[in-house]
């Protein structure tokens, strides 16, 4: 940090810079006020080290006469930490890694930055608790430079090309508006919008080959019908808008460990009279429910709806033909 980078200076440009990015564009007279300045020489001063020293993009439009955030360059941090702080940022630089590859080199670079001025007892406290968490939930590999592409397009709202490879089937091309992305069962997937098939559709991001900008229009969310509960009606991976009235008996000692378990935020769980309990819950997807039930066997028993006993049903007929 510079010799003349007083903490009340830091704080200063610190407040300027978090408005600035929430604000994009403001007038001289807003920055003065959250900088508190009392002159117009320090104003001109702490502008000129932000675009100096931080590399902060920052251009002052004279026929509007507002200044437009660019780019915020760099950040300078001056804080006090706690020993159980440290240790939340050792496992969380671990996991962004690890979850989340487009950040991998940056959360890489960041604990090189970091490591220096922590002690390594403190150190290693965080990386045991992620260790075995990281080990438990492998994800299916992904390429950094894809994802990073899929998620700045929903942030810009571009429409995508992508190149996809489901299973047992030759790679196709699709015109696709993200809207949400999600980690489910080791793997991430993205929510979009198909302009060919005009309707919502999932893609599992690691069979993506490849991914770039369209030039086609983006389809807002709303106009495609999409919000943000879409997601969450999915018992595992599939969401949709159909709604199955599940319900199904859990004997012990399967039913202990359920009850600690939220499945899914429709599910509604009573004690059942023969023991165990009765998990009810509306579902977009039978099927995912069905293996779900055979992963469970026999401690789970469907009680309605029919189409889900003849679901799993055909399930047993078909391991039990293999044996």
């Amino acid at each position: 940090m510079p010799k003349d980078m007083t903490s009340i200076r830091h704080d200063r440009l610190s407040k300027v810079m978090a408005f600035l990015q929430s604000k994009v564009k403001a007038s001289h007279s807003e920055i003065y006020s959250v900088g508190e300045y009392t002159s117009n020489r320090t104003f001109q001063n702490d502008l000129y080290y932000l675009r100096g020293v931080y590399g902060a993009d920052i251009k002052y439009n004279s026929h509007k006469k507002l200044y437009v955030m660019e780019s915020a360059g760099t950040f300078q941090l001056n804080l006090k930490i706690t020993k159980h702080e440290i240790e939340a940022l050792t496992a969380g630089l671990s996991m962004a890694a690890h979850f989340l590859p487009h950040l991998k080199k940056s959360s890489d670079s960041l604990w090189d930055k970091l490591r220096n001025y922590i002690p390594e007892k403190i150190i290693s406290h965080g990386s045991e608790i992620v260790r075995t968490t990281m080990m438990s939930l492998p994800i299916a590999e992904i390429d950094a430079e894809i994802f990073n592409t899929l998620i700045e397009a929903k942030h810009s709202k571009r429409a995508l090309n992508i190149l996809y490879s489901a299973p047992e089937k030759m790679p196709k091309q699709w015109i696709l508006s993200p809207y949400d992305f999600y980690f489910r069962g080791n793997a991430w997937y993205m929510v979009s919008y198909n302009h060919k098939f005009e309707n919502l559709g999932i893609h599992r991001i690691s069979r993506i080959i490849n991914a770039s900008i369209s030039d086609e229009k983006y389809i807002l969310p709303e106009e495609a019908g999409f919000t943000e509960d879409y997601v969450l009606s999915a018992w595992h991976v599939i969401p949709g808008f159909e709604k199955f009235l599940i319900k199904v008996h859990i004997t012990e000692p399967l039913a202990e460990s359920l009850r600690e378990i939220k499945w899914h935020p429709t599910q509604k769980i009573e004690n059942s009279k023969e023991g165990g309990i009765i998990l009810t819950a509306e579902v977009p997807n039978l099927y995912e429910v069905a293996r779900w039930v055979m992963s469970g066997a026999p401690h789970i028993e469907v009680i309605e709806p029919e189409e889900l006993k003849k679901i799993v049903k055909s399930f047993a007929e078909e391991i039990l033909s293999k044996y």
